[in-house]
């Protein structure tokens, strides 16, 4: 085929598909709603379980009250769910000395300001403890860490940027996890410092002195010598040891180890979300691939004359049914570029989701194999929608659709 013949095919095949312009839309949009709705439920859920692992602030484990790994991990590092309970002060100081430990961190949890939750810690989480490797938490300038005996918070990126708080501002805490006006404590905190983005859970924190949360104004003094979790890095075999000690034997306590299998296993309950989603997208391509199919059935009957008069020019069997088969084909990589911009839109708006929710910052739009094949499956689909009507294209009589009409 040479080029001019090559340009003459596209350049009927586009004219077809404009002037059936909105039938040819229709079935391009199908199709790309189908394909970026796969695209969107394959690449988020890797995504996000992969995020969810890395945002585990540096951390390899979290020791709680008895119950469930997954509470623990969601409440302590990603500070969503409720607390499953507390520890005594005394489990925490036995932990901390306790060999194979690296570091070991307490944790308070019970109340929020303007729904950001309060979480009461010791300053040495942010001077001395690597969130990620290499990498210690960073303060904005002119900022510093709250001192241990002081009601003074540092604030979480997010917080601060959706509350407009700065250093130098003032707030009262409210008690619980949900805001409420009517629960306002007395204490009044200062803002001393606004971390550094980081992309994980602990944007979305208010980080006071953990004495701060034991001894707020209307808690019950009996927890004062309480924690909620601790956030621990372990050495050597230090877990399988641990594991043994307080999930196996006691049960006193639970430890969540290791974390990334544990939110792993999370994920995996949610497969049959991701397979409810990947059949609807199967069943719109269907339906896209039939649009297509009814298309270009209707161009058939339509210019059916206007091919055999291209026959009578010398265009050959195999020219008229290329410009069929383009036809489908133009719609079909319209189909792959709308469902481009479905994915961006819907990773866009599910990404921001997450992290004004969770706070995990989840990783840029990128193409990998699993996206090739749904594009060349996208194609293959415009192919195969195109066969019957391509094959009426090369039947076509010359005698009877040149008849004078009457």
């Amino acid at each position: 085929m040479t080029q001019s013949s090559f340009a003459t095919i596209l350049f009927l095949a586009w004219r077809g598909c404009k002037q059936y312009a909105f039938s040819s839309l229709v079935a391009a949009f199908t199709i790309a709603m189908a394909g970026g709705l796969f695209l969107s439920t394959w690449k988020l859920k890797n995504e996000a379980n992969q995020s969810f692992s890395e945002a585990a602030g540096g951390f390899d484990a979290v020791l709680g009250a008895r119950g469930s790994k997954l509470q623990l991990i969601l409440n302590s590092l990603f500070h969503l769910e409720a607390s499953p309970g507390n520890l005594s002060w005394e489990q925490y100081e036995l932990i901390k000395s306790t060999r194979g430990i690296r570091e070991a961190f307490p944790l308070a949890v019970g109340d929020n300001y303007m729904g950001y939750r309060l979480v009461g810690t010791l300053p040495d989480l942010f001077l001395k403890h690597e969130w990620k490797a290499g990498k210690k938490y960073a303060i904005e300038q002119g900022g510093r860490v709250f001192s241990e005996m002081a009601k003074e918070a540092l604030v979480g990126s997010f917080v601060a940027q959706k509350l407009g708080l700065k250093i130098g501002d003032q707030f009262h805490p409210y008690h619980g996890l949900t805001f409420r006006e009517e629960s306002k404590h007395e204490d009044l905190y200062l803002v001393v410092g606004i971390l550094e983005p980081t992309g994980t859970p602990a944007d979305r924190v208010i980080w006071i002195p953990i004495k701060g949360i034991q001894m707020m104004e209307g808690h019950d003094q009996s927890m004062a010598q309480s924690v909620s979790a601790v956030l621990l890095s372990l050495k050597g075999s230090a877990g399988f040891h641990l594991d043994l000690k307080y999930n196996k034997q006691g049960n006193q306590a639970t430890l969540a180890w290791p974390i990334a299998s544990t939110l792993s296993r999370f994920f995996e309950k949610l497969n049959w979300f991701e397979q409810i989603l990947s059949m609807v997208s199967y069943l719109v391509a269907l339906i896209g691939t039939l649009i297509i199919t009814a298309t270009l059935r209707t161009v058939m009957n339509e210019r059916t004359r206007e091919f055999a008069i291209l026959r009578c020019l010398g265009a050959t069997r195999i020219q008229i049914t290329s410009i069929v088969l383009g036809q489908s084909i133009l719609i079909s990589i319209f189909g792959i570029f709308g469902a481009c911009v479905t994915f961006f839109g819907i990773h866009a708006g599910a990404t921001q989701l997450i992290r004004e929710q969770t706070g995990v910052l989840m990783k840029g739009i990128s193409f990998d194999q699993v996206s090739v094949y749904v594009f060349v499956v996208i194609l293959t689909l415009g192919l195969i929608s195109g066969l019957i009507p391509a094959i009426q294209a090369y039947r076509i009589s010359l005698s009877e659709n040149l008849k004078p009409s009457s």
